[in-house]
């Protein structure tokens, strides 16, 4: 009588076989450490030397099953077989592994082997087996092994489905992790399932940090197209067709940034309910400034169009008003107080005659002639005219010139007067002293000039105007200084940039084109 015991070890044995097998072929064709390291727990980890006993033609199968290379990686090796032909011939050749002329032999030769397959299904020889295999050597037979096989095709499929959808994430991975968007994906609770790496970079957190967190603390303008729900996107609630929202923010630099922000709902296969979000985040700068000067270009030329008429039909009766006060004012006939009032008609007609000449300036089309300037004696020489005003009014200046700066191509008087505008500017804003600075460099193919201030700096609904023409919070501008600065620049290929933060200050920079080495 057999041994019940003895029948459960080998039982045991050979499930550790089959489950070696899988893990050999997971870790060998995904090389999924995590699926390997959970199998590691409950592996057996001593090495299985496999016997093959039966006939040659029914070996294919199982061999390439057993004798793979990389089963070796699990402790799975098939050491020997003995195998024989449709007539019942013993084999010695033919295969990759040595044969034997009977099941001693075999075992002699190979004392490792602790597993036999015997594969012909024969009744006599597995009695045989049995009664002559040692006690630690495992006998596995043919239902067992086509039992093996059935699972080893549904490991392979499963191993093949596995490395195809891994192959398919890190593709889809990879792209989305290229594209310059911020790209995040919210759960139905309204927490971030997932994000992008470019996202993860912005918010200066690792992808997996992201996870459960809210994303309204990163864009506060979902909450303005997406319904809410304690302090959460109301995923469930989110109406089917997709969303957006333009809106802008303000760098560490006191650079203003434009950006759209898009939400496409997902709902379940064949139904309705929205069950995740994607939300889209896409910098929209340099579209966006584009379009701002194309809209600027077209009101310049309408203003400019308007104002040339307006100032051509006031500056004929303006002069004539002008020409009879002086004569008023020189009339000793006219008591003092009659000649107080005609002061201050021909001091409101000279005003108005420098608002008018500002004006035609300004619309007035010129032919500049480009040189190459110094930048840096630019800057000094419109210090040297402000400094004693600057001393009067305690404010500090500040002189950071680069030596090594290249010339610029532009007009050196033009400059100078846009630098003079703009440090007056600054002057206006520090009523009661404070810093300015005047910086030089280059960058790329452009050199620049920067004044900046430690003023109240401008809010960000006002900044987006600054370059309208007779737009001016001051209250005597006519605000004509900063138009006519970027006009100026723009006529020499350059280009003005402006930078505030509320309480930080003001910068604003001259960029002009390198000029070409000689």
């Amino acid at each position: 009588m057999v041994n019940p015991f003895f029948l459960e070890s080998k039982a045991v044995n050979a499930l550790s076989l089959f489950w070696k097998m899988v893990y050999a072929g997971f870790a060998a064709k995904i090389n999924g450490r995590d699926g390997a390291g959970m199998l590691e727990d409950f592996i057996d980890k001593k090495k299985d030397c496999i016997g093959i006993v039966g006939r040659s033609f029914a070996l294919s199968s199982l061999s390439m099953l057993l004798h793979e290379s990389n089963r070796e990686a699990a402790g799975v090796e098939l050491k020997a077989g003995v195998l024989i032909d449709e007539s019942g011939n013993a084999l010695l050749d033919g295969h990759d592994f040595p044969l034997y002329a009977d099941i001693r032999s075999m075992l002699t030769a190979h004392p490792s082997i602790n597993m036999v397959f015997e594969l012909s299904g024969d009744p006599a020889m597995v009695r045989e087996l049995r009664i002559s295999l040692p006690l630690d050597v495992t006998l596995v037979e043919l239902p067992a092994a086509r039992f093996f096989l059935k699972l080893h095709a549904t490991d392979r499929l499963w191993i093949a489905c596995k490395a195809n959808l891994m192959q398919t994430q890190a593709l889809f991975k990879s792209v989305v992790d290229q594209f310059p968007e911020d790209i995040i994906i919210v759960g139905t609770d309204g927490t971030i399932l997932d994000c992008n790496k470019h996202f993860a970079e912005r918010a200066g957190e690792p992808v997996l940090s992201m996870q459960a967190k809210n994303p309204l603390d990163y864009y506060d303008s979902l909450k303005f197209i997406c319904p809410l729900k304690d302090g959460l996107i109301d995923v469930p609630a989110v109406a089917l067709e997709n969303s957006e929202r333009m809106f802008s923010e303000t760098d560490d630099q006191g650079k203003m940034h434009f950006y759209r922000l898009y939400v496409y709902p997902i709902t379940e296969e064949g139904g309705d309910n929205v069950i995740q979000l994607v939300i889209i985040c896409r910098n929209i700068t340099e579209r966006t400034m584009i379009e701002q000067r194309l809209q600027q270009s077209e009101r310049m030329a309408t203003v400019g169009e308007l104002s040339a008429y307006i100032a051509h039909e006031i500056r004929n009766p303006l002069m004539a008003m002008g020409g009879f006060a002086k004569v008023l004012i020189n009339d000793e006939s006219i008591d003092p107080s009659g000649r107080e009032k005609i002061q201050i008609i021909l001091e409101e007609a000279q005003r108005l005659d420098r608002l008018l000449k500002s004006i035609l300036s300004f619309v007035r089309s010129r032919d500049v002639q480009k040189k190459n300037i110094d930048i840096n004696r630019v800057a000094a020489d419109a210090m040297q005219l402000l400094s004693l005003g600057c001393q009067l009014q305690e404010i500090e200046v500040e002189m950071d010139l680069d030596p090594s700066c290249p010339l610029g191509v532009g007009g050196a008087e033009q400059i100078r007067q846009c630098l003079i505008n703009l440090v007056k500017n600054s002057m206006e804003a520090m009523p009661d002293g404070g810093t300015l600075k005047i910086s030089s460099g280059v960058n790329g193919n452009m050199v620049w000039l920067e004044v900046r201030d430690n003023g109240p700096g401008i809010a960000n609904d006002q900044r987006a105007h600054v370059f309208d023409p007779f737009y001016s919070t001051k209250v005597n501008g006519n605000g004509l200084g900063l138009p006519m600065v970027k006009k100026i620049m723009e006529e020499f290929g350059g280009d003005v940039e402006l930078a505030s933060r509320l309480g930080k200050g003001t910068s604003v920079a001259l960029l002009l084109r390198k000029a070409p080495v000689a």
